[in-house]
């Protein structure tokens, strides 16, 4: 048990045909509780870039997995099963992700799909008596929410109502009951909200909203509220885009890059809230000219088209911050003060609406377990890797990537 509760899951899968020994070992739940403990280290980075104007969407659109462990089967599972281009990642929890379809201006229905990439299996949610919006968050729990510890999962959906632009309402889909509820509650916020600047951490989602504020949700309790984030206020609107969320040892974090450093703030208490200042570095320490050059972007060009921040926060995991430099994707470890740029050729463009998506990836063994096949088959229908066709009949063109 001590040794195989450190292999990673893709190896365990292969453990399993050993001996009917190991597979009911490796199928124990309380090996799966300790191979969970210590398989929390992110294998790699999704990466998505895309353009959502109407509709329309462009042909210099890609998703990259970019490994940070260099496992290269998990590497291969990404590049080769990756569904339609036209598929926007939503959310990653422990080894599960979340993708929509690209909203268009004849689709108003859009498909919400649970993405298992260990099976392959694929989930289809349908949304049939409620209304969702376009940013949605995933939930995964390993050991089951309810008494029957079976592994189950839940999807989140913030939108404004209808009748009311100053609220915000959430629908929850639950896979235990393979349906769609629209909550009672309800959070009153003026502020836009990031796409793509949102995170699921010990049972609450938090979403990262324009004017400087997180909106949060419980799921279990169903209860809402509106933190404010650490810092000094920015007066320029564009500015908060250098800000993500990321999480370490079952923590918030909020990290903001504020000329000439980068700061590391931790949320120690949710309800109250209590914000703690972790970390914070100097960024010039990066490059040459990172002040002079970051100050004339933000004056002279304010929408900043086609052109890409200097030095923008990503995500952050555990201790470790994911940046762009100049494009780059790179990251930084606090612990040993280490910057690694973990691959070439890659720049990151920095869009007029929409940045680009950047969420660790974390396989997990008790992805295995999930009961798919009993999903009610009214609000959901189950799918397997497979050769794949468009709607014509004609094999898919495979979406272009870019390998690290």
């Amino acid at each position: 048990m001590e040794i195989l509760s450190r292999l990673s899951p893709k190896n365990l899968l292969r453990c399993k045909c050993v001996s009917k020994r190991w597979t009911s070992l490796i199928s124990d739940p309380s090996f799966m509780r300790i191979h969970h403990q210590r398989s929390r280290c992110i294998s790699g980075l999704l990466v998505q870039e895309f353009k959502e104007y109407g509709g329309n969407f462009r042909g210099d659109d890609y998703f990259l997995y970019a490994s940070v462990n260099g496992e290269l089967g998990i590497f291969k599972l990404m590049d080769e099963s990756f569904p339609e281009p036209t598929s926007v990642i939503m959310a990653s929890c422990d080894g599960l992700i979340c993708y929509r379809s690209r909203q268009t201006r004849d689709i108003e229905e859009l498909d919400i799909v649970v993405w298992n990439p260990m099976t392959q299996e694929r989930l289809t949610l349908r949304t049939t008596d409620c209304n969702v919006g376009s940013i949605f968050g995933l939930a995964f729990y390993p050991f089951g929410s309810s008494a029957k510890m079976i592994p189950c999962f839940k999807v989140v959906s913030i939108q404004r109502p209808k009748h009311d632009q100053n609220s915000y309402s959430f629908v929850i889909y639950s896979s235990e009951t393979g349906k769609w509820k629209t909550s009672l509650e309800v959070c009153y916020c003026k502020d836009e909200l990031h796409k793509n600047k949102h995170i699921y951490v010990n049972g609450r989602f938090y979403w990262l909203t324009k004017n400087q504020n997180i909106i949060t949700f419980e799921v279990d309790e169903e209860l809402s509220g509106v933190i404010t984030v650490p810092g000094p206020k920015w007066l320029d609107r564009y500015v908060v885009r250098l800000a993500c969320l990321g999480d370490s040892d079952g923590y918030l974090h909020y990290v903001c890059v504020d000329m000439p450093e980068l700061r590391v703030w931790m949320l120690t208490d949710p309800c109250k809230p209590i914000w703690v200042l972790k970390h914070h570095i100097n960024i010039d320490q990066f490059g040459e000219e990172s002040r002079d050059r970051y100050i004339h972007r933000v004056r002279h060009s304010p929408e900043m088209i086609g052109d890409c921040f200097l030095v923008d926060a990503q995500t952050f995991h555990d201790e470790v911050v994911y940046l762009s430099i100049r494009g780059r994707l790179c990251s930084y470890d606090f612990k040993t003060g280490r910057l690694r740029f973990f691959f070439n050729g890659l720049y990151l463009r920095h869009m007029n609406k929409v940045q680009a998506t950047v969420l660790p990836y974390t396989p997990t063994l008790a992805t295995i377990g999930i009961p798919w096949l009993k999903q009610n088959s009214g609000s959901a229908s189950i799918s397997f890797a497979s050769t794949s066709f468009n709607y014509q009949g004609r094999p898919r063109k495979k979406l272009k990537t870019r390998k690290t």
